[in-house]
This record gives C-alpha cells, structure tokens and sequence, in this order.
C-alpha cells in the first residue's frame, strides 16, 4: 500500500523548527522550512508554529490540501483573518499543550486535540557525572529574562551557562555560548559553535536546568535537559503542572499578577514572579543534596515517556 504523501511546514522559532523536523522524521513525512513552493506541495500538510499572520498566509495558499495544524502560544492571540481561514479550510487543530489550547479557545480558534511536544533526545539509561551547576538554554525573546531574574543571573555568575542566540540583547549578563556561528559572542568555549553534540555534552554536565521564563507554551528544552538527567527549577505555571510531575523538579510560586505585553498578533501572559521565590527555590535545590540522584532519574523515566516516538504517530490517526 503507498503511504500517503504528507509534508510538514515550519518556519518560525528555532525550538519550533526541530518541533517541525523531528514530527516529519517520525510520520515519515517531507520537511520543508522557510520558502517554499505550493503547487509542489501534494497531500496533507502538517503546519507548525505561532498562529501568526504568516502562519494563516500559508495555509490560505493551499486550500486544496487537508491541513493540521500544531500550534502553540504563550498567551492570547489577535486571529484577525485566522478564524476565517479556519473557517474556509476547516483544519484539524491541535495544540502542544492544555494551556495553549486554554489560550486559543479563549480566542476563538476551536482545539481538536492536544499532544504534547516530543522529546528528540533518546533519555539516558542512568544519571552521568555532572560537572555544571546550572543552565539555561533560551533565545532573545523578553519573557526569557524577567526582572526578577537579573540579580540572581548576577549572584550565580559562572556558575550559570547560558546558550543562546547571536542577536540576544541579555546576554551581557552571562557566561555563554551561542547556537550560532557570531565571532563577537563572547562564549566559555571560544571559536565553537553549539551544535547538537556540543548540547547534548552540556546537558549530561548539567546538574541543575534553570529556567528563568515567566511563560511558555510547552517549555521543551527543560524536557531535554530531563532527558540527560538535569533536574528542572521551574515556575510553577501551567504547562509545567500538566506534564511535570512535582517530584521531579524544585519549584517557584508566581505572584499571581498576569503582565499582557504585545507580541505581532500575540498577548504573551507573564506570569509575575520575584527574585525572593527564584532564589529560595535555588537555595532548596542545592541543599537538597542527599535526593538528587532520585530526581534526576525520575526526570530520565518522564523524557524516556515523552520521547517523540511515543507522542508523534498519533498525528497518523488524523491523516485518512
């Protein structure tokens, strides 16, 4: 029997684009990132990402084809011409969590399904040696670093090692290292680049994923840091809480106030915390030395679950 033909678009964040191009690996799916050609698209298109404007202008150039759509959020969006576009195509859509889906039903765009996002590291079999403290693995975006975070970033030092992207204004505040090739990058390890073998080796090093973000829409790197034995300290914010189990991390409260800030056609929620709260979660991690090893197998046993081959085919069960 011929499988179907079934292509996957992406062209968004960086996290989203290895979404996009391990979900293609997994159904067996063509990947196409960035431009494309449409009338050399055939069968099911599989679309992933932010339902920005340019999210609704790709799919309204294929309206012949069955869509799905996986998105995500980190707060309210402003659909404009998305709803219509829902309309005339009448997608199959799912989120990447219960919060994304909260959040675009409060919107207006109906939620057919959720799957989580799948790991793309294999977990490992037993907790490695750690020679890092802590690390944090985020792009440029302005949730990434919140106010309270910047005295704890100062206290830490080097202590804490962030990866990051070449344009990100915080990065001052760091000891780094870039995804990207950016001469001018001051980074611990000079004259490299992080490439996915250079990632892999720091999160096994890593004792501690420290997450500063004050939102997110599934939060997948503190899934892969999990999935070599790091052991999250996390804000307790969904959609950590859907898919978290609470023994595998060391959580911080947010305060309750909800901070709306414009993002394109987005309302991204930062869910307020303060310095005091991260701190002491801090400071409860690294007291906690005698249920470490426990932690961090209980974080490889979650990544091993939520490997991408066991979440990802059920997308299969929507392509008739």
């Amino acid at each position: 029997m011929m499988r179907k033909k079934i292509t996957v678009l992406t062209r968004t964040a960086h996290s989203i684009i290895q979404v996009g191009r391990v979900l293609a690996r997994a159904i067996g799916a063509d990947f196409i990132l960035g431009r494309y050609v449409p009338d050399a698209i055939r069968g099911t298109i599989i679309l992933v990402g932010n339902p920005d404007p340019y999210f609704f202008f790709v799919a309204s150039r294929h309206l012949h084809n069955k869509q799905i759509w996986y998105l995500t959020t980190e707060g309210p969006v402003e659909l404009r011409s998305g709803i219509r576009w829902y309309r005339a195509i009448q997608p199959y859509v799912v989120a990447n969590s219960y919060y994304t889906k909260e959040c675009l039903e409060r919107s207006g765009l109906p939620v057919d399904e959720v799957i989580w996002h799948g790991c793309r590291f294999q977990a490992l079999e037993d907790v490695p040696n750690k020679s890092l403290e802590f690390l944090y693995v985020a792009g440029y975006l302005k949730r990434k670093y919140p106010k309270a975070c910047g005295p704890v970033i100062e206290r830490l030092g080097r202590r804490l090692l962030l990866i990051t992207t070449m344009n990100n204004p915080y990065k001052r505040d760091f000891d780094l290292i870039s995804i990207y090739d950016a001469p001018h990058v001051k980074r611990r390890y000079p004259d490299k680049v992080c490439t996915d073998e250079m990632l892999v080796e720091l999160y096994k090093s890593a004792r501690f994923y420290l997450n500063l973000s004050d939102t997110e829409g599934f939060g997948l790197t503190v899934l892969e840091a999990m999935a070599f034995g790091a052991i999250p300290i996390v804000l307790q914010i969904p959609p950590f809480t859907e898919w978290l189990p609470k023994e595998c991390a060391y959580w911080f409260k947010p305060t309750g106030r909800i901070e709306l800030e414009p993002f394109g056609a987005h309302r991204i929620e930062h869910k307020i915390y303060t310095t005091k709260a991260l701190w002491r979660a801090i400071e409860r991690a690294l007291k906690d030395r005698s249920r470490w090893t426990n932690k961090a197998k209980k974080c490889l046993e979650v990544a091993r679950r939520m490997h991408y081959e066991n979440l990802y085919h059920r997308f299969l069960e929507f392509i008739t």
